[in-house]
């Protein structure tokens, strides 16, 4: 897919994966809670998308689920740099690059 395809799909907060694979596994939030040793609100918080996956969280989301932490950070950065982009639309748009594209 190129990088524009990829640019052009909305915002997708870690939470939301985060609460597919919940779901897939049959885990509530309280269990899986108790899993990774946090209490459940932590958890909560991230599937609600009011909280950041934190370097701490990742590394227990990569070990809980079999991935990297870096997966979990990505997920996370690429949420918040699109929600950034989003959010400073016309003021990007105002600065003149200094070297040609």
């Amino acid at each position: 897919m190129p990088f524009e395809a990829i640019d052009a799909l909305p915002a997708v907060h870690p939470g939301e994966i985060l609460a597919d694979e919940l779901e897939a596994l049959g885990l509530s939030i309280r269990r899986f809670a108790a899993h990774i040793g946090v209490p459940p609100n932590a958890v909560s918080a991230i599937i609600n998308g009011q909280r950041s996956v934190s370097p701490q969280m990742a590394q227990r989301l990569g070990r809980a689920f079999g991935t990297s932490a870096r997966y979990w950070m990505n997920l996370q950065l690429n949420h918040d740099e699109k929600r950034a982009r989003e959010e400073m639309q016309d003021a990007l748009s105002a600065i003149e690059p200094l070297v040609a594209p």
